[in-house]
């Protein structure tokens, strides 16, 4: 029997404040945020749970064979779910953007055991953070889950011409590869 996919921790997000530039609202952010394990990414780059987690996987193999192209988990993750190796493509992919008014605030778990395991983690387990960070930064919280879209293909570069309604996170997943194969 399989096992489902655990939640990943990650809540979506509104921005309240329409006169906050987002390099204002990025800038405060990273003042704000607990460590660099918390990251926001466009409300399109995430497509699954499945997805965000075969992402955090690469990320943490990347620093734990010393081949990770970036000093911090938030940008190592943000270049590998664009499917790049180059920085400035990544953040201009899946980071945010002048006209996003949604995202996804991220934290990534530490390894627990072992790499081959996924970290038990609950929803409560970092909500209170959570919930302090989307005030500060005068957001709001969605109640909705990643989904798979043409909007997150578009915005990540993944070409696709086939029927909308066969778009699923196995696209998203397989672009996880570009990160390690592209100059």
């Amino acid at each position: 029997m399989e096992r489902a996919t655990p939640w990943f921790p990650c809540w979506g997000i509104n921005f309240e404040n329409e006169d906050l530039s987002i390099p204002d609202l990025v800038n405060k952010f990273l003042k704000i945020r607990p460590s660099n394990r918390w990251l926001l990414i466009s409300k399109f780059s995430a497509a699954s749970e499945n997805h965000l987690w075969s992402v955090w996987y690469k990320m943490e193999q990347n620093f734990s064979d010393h081949t990770a192209l970036s000093k911090n988990p938030d940008a190592e993750f943000i270049r590998i779910i664009s499917g790049t190796n180059q920085l400035k493509t990544a953040f201009s992919r899946a980071g945010l953007n002048k006209n996003d008014n949604q995202a996804w605030l991220i934290y990534l778990p530490e390894i627990q055991e072992n790499i081959n395991s996924l970290p038990e983690t609950s929803i409560t387990s970092f909500t209170e953070s959570a919930q302090k960070i989307i005030y500060l930064i005068d957001a709001s919280l969605l109640t909705e889950r990643p989904k798979p879209s043409k909007e997150g293909l578009d915005r990540l570069g993944i070409e696709f011409t086939g029927d909308t309604n066969s778009i699923n996170d196995d696209l998203f997943i397989g672009h996880i590869a570009r990160s390690a194969l592209t100059s």
